[in-house]
């Protein structure tokens, strides 16, 4: 087993850390092994970000033939992290309160962690021995299947029933889905991933139905015979979010979406333009997916399965706070707006301080200029908050209502502002009554 990979990176990638979505999300703080993927989805949301920030600026995709260099985790601080070692530098020890509690963390944030680059290097083999030995509760997310059929892997994982794994499947037809995702293994082969991982331990197996694609996802009813299917080779639940198209693409994201276009068989350009608001990253409208979601919810249901929706519109259906398919018994990171979200259509409304005493546990200790990895947009932004914790820029965004990121915004309409408390803090109130609106 080599401890390093055959090319040395020059420079160690720089993981944890805390996601873009940390307002909404059961997870925030997100792993990943490799700051590149060697497979080419052609809707990898990551490829935007990624090949702007990248030497070689739009090679993104590495396929781990060791035909360039990629960069890995510094393994050793990984491990003196995980076992809250002082003398680690700040930009590490921020991570401190959220490893303290045991809160799940997601492995496979922006690149796959078992995928071509994995079966070359190893590298978070090394690390799945350590987090088993620290018994760390973990979520994963892949596309790969090699790996269950290792026996250096299967044998970690066996009994691990803390570690959670969600497999991404968009669609089953095997040759369109070698146009889309390409280098990725078949539909059917990460289903019967899904019924070997289920079998090794009882953490669960979630499918991942994201991004859900229309005009792709849901060609001859494929995601609701996806669903069926996942849920015969063991799943327990099931996540799904909508493609978002990124209006600002540079040329070789353009290309890639024109490639899109022509696999589903029309424009997605002029199909976003025509079902979204706004411009920059689309979205699609509540009306455009609700039928999708009414199906997946139903089928849900009526098998047995967890239903999740990690799309801004719809978390309310979520069967807890965890949108990537935890169960409710899982130790995730209540601090969040999805948390809020199911509060409110629980109790009817949700304050600040139903989830402030997370935020506060988590973020407090953290300085918003510099939370790591996390998007602080301007020179300006990061001037006006400059003082603040990334505890107070949470209260900051629940208590701006017509900020796009609020519990109001965010949600498209679902939690309404009504009054403040006695802190001054907005109270959002849950609008059962919304989708009959629609």
């Amino acid at each position: 087993m080599k401890a390093e990979p055959v090319n040395k990176p020059a420079r160690h990638y720089a993981s944890p850390r805390w996601s873009g979505e940390l307002l909404d999300c059961s997870m925030p703080l997100t792993f990943d092994t490799y700051d590149r993927c060697s497979y080419n989805c052609l809707y990898c949301f990551s490829y935007f970000q990624k090949s702007h920030s990248l030497k070689g600026g739009c090679n993104y995709v590495h396929n781990g033939k060791g035909s360039e260099s990629i960069s890995h985790v510094n393994v050793k601080n990984v491990k003196r992290l995980f076992n809250l070692d002082p003398s680690l530098p700040k930009s590490y020890r921020q991570f401190f309160n959220y490893i303290r509690s045991s809160t799940t963390f997601q492995w496979g944030g922006l690149a796959d962690q078992f995928d071509n680059n994995e079966r070359e290097h190893g590298i978070t083999r090394l690390l799945l021995h350590e987090f088993k030995k620290l018994k760390y509760p973990i979520c994963f997310s892949t596309k790969a299947t090699w790996w269950l059929s290792d026996d250096r892997y299967t044998k970690i994982f066996e009994g691990t029933d803390n570690w959670n794994c969600k497999f991404s499947i968009i669609n089953l037809d095997k040759s369109r889905s070698a146009k889309m995702e390409l280098g990725c293994p078949s539909p059917e082969a990460r289903l019967k991933a899904i019924g070997r991982y289920s079998k090794l331990c009882k953490g669960g197996a979630t499918l991942r139905l994201r991004p859900f694609i229309i005009g792709f996802s849901d060609k001859d009813n494929e995601h609701l015979e996806l669903i069926k299917l996942a849920k015969e080779y063991g799943a327990t639940a099931v996540s799904t979010e909508f493609f978002c198209l990124e209006a600002r693409a540079n040329a070789n994201l353009k290309a890639r979406y024109y490639k899109m276009s022509e696999i589903v068989g029309f424009d997605i350009f002029e199909f976003y333009r025509r079902n979204s608001k706004g411009s920059g990253y689309r979205r699609l409208t509540r009306v455009a997916k609700k039928k999708y979601i009414d199906e997946m919810d139903a089928l849900c249901s009526k098998l047995g399965l967890r239903f999740y929706v990690s799309d801004a519109h719809f978390k309310e259906r979520s069967c807890n706070g965890s949108c990537c398919g935890l169960s409710d018994d899982w130790n995730y990171y209540r601090g969040q707006f999805t948390e809020a979200l199911v509060i409110a259509k629980e109790r009817g409304s949700v304050r600040y301080s139903d989830i402030s005493g997370s935020v506060r546990h988590v973020f407090q200790g953290v300085p918003f200029v510099n939370a790591e990895g996390f998007n602080t947009n301007s020179s300006i932004v990061r001037a006006m908050r400059y003082k603040q914790t990334m505890a107070d820029y949470v209260r900051s965004i629940w208590n701006k209502p017509n900020s796009l990121k609020s519990p109001y915004k965010y949600f498209g309409g679902v939690l309404k502002p009504s009054g403040t408390d006695d802190n001054n803090d907005i109270i959002y109130v849950y609008d059962d009554k919304w989708d009959m609106k629609r």
